[in-house]
């Protein structure tokens, strides 16, 4: 996915790419040794600990699909689809040694709309894209806002157990709560499913949801 990412951004007027790391292997040999006359370093889909030295010598800038300071910490597309968000937005933030803590300094509308992980995941690049076009287009002229961590909401990420739909939550879920709670576990996480007594399992692949009101 970062591969579409930097292909856009090379193409902006205003950017010249210095250097492409797509390994963790390649990040450390710069760790130590960090380019030289770069402005600040994007990370895409980047999921090491970066170290404080490094983000406090070098602007680190990343994205986070919410509304932050809401669904900070992991799995944030599974558990806005779960509460039954349908909109929200990615946030270009500064990286630092608090998880998703760091300054925020742009905003972008993002639907969570799709039968698929894979649907929602086409609207994250296409919000994403034009989060950093926006971003590029008045940088240097943008300051970042100080995000308030006393506010919003922490989740930590989600586990594969916690895919199991047990009976209860058939009888207690509405069924558009189990079509979001399906969806937001289409590959390529740990799918949805049903098990038996016995330790079969029911795998949920696919799933589309039928409004009456489409009818």
């Amino acid at each position: 996915m970062g591969k579409i990412y930097f292909n856009v951004i090379e193409k902006h007027k205003k950017v010249n790419v210095k250097k492409i790391i797509t390994t963790l292997e390649e990040y450390k040999s710069y760790e130590n040794n960090p380019l030289s006359d770069v402005d600040l370093i994007l990370f895409i889909g980047w999921s090491w600990i970066i170290p404080e030295s490094f983000t406090e010598s070098n602007i680190c800038l990343g994205i986070h699909p919410s509304d932050l300071p809401y669904y900070r910490g992991g799995s944030p597309l599974q558990n806005q689809i779960i509460d039954g968000m349908i909109e929200s937005k990615i946030s270009l933030i500064t990286l630092s040694n608090k998880l998703d803590a760091g300054d925020i300094w742009l905003k972008k509308d993002f639907s969570l709309v799709g039968d698929s992980m894979e649907k929602v995941f086409e609207n994250l690049i296409q919000s994403s894209i034009k989060l950093l076009n926006d971003f590029f287009n008045i940088y240097p002229n943008i300051k970042p806002e100080t995000q308030d961590i006393t506010k919003g909401s922490y989740f930590r990420g989600r586990r594969p157990e916690e895919s199991k739909i047990s009976l209860n939550d058939f009888k207690s879920m509405s069924l558009f709560e189990i079509y979001n709670f399906i969806r937001c576990l289409t590959d390529p996480y740990p799918n949805a499913y049903i098990e038996d007594e016995d330790g079969n399992k029911l795998v949920f692949k696919n799933i589309t949801y039928v409004s009456s009101k489409n009818n």
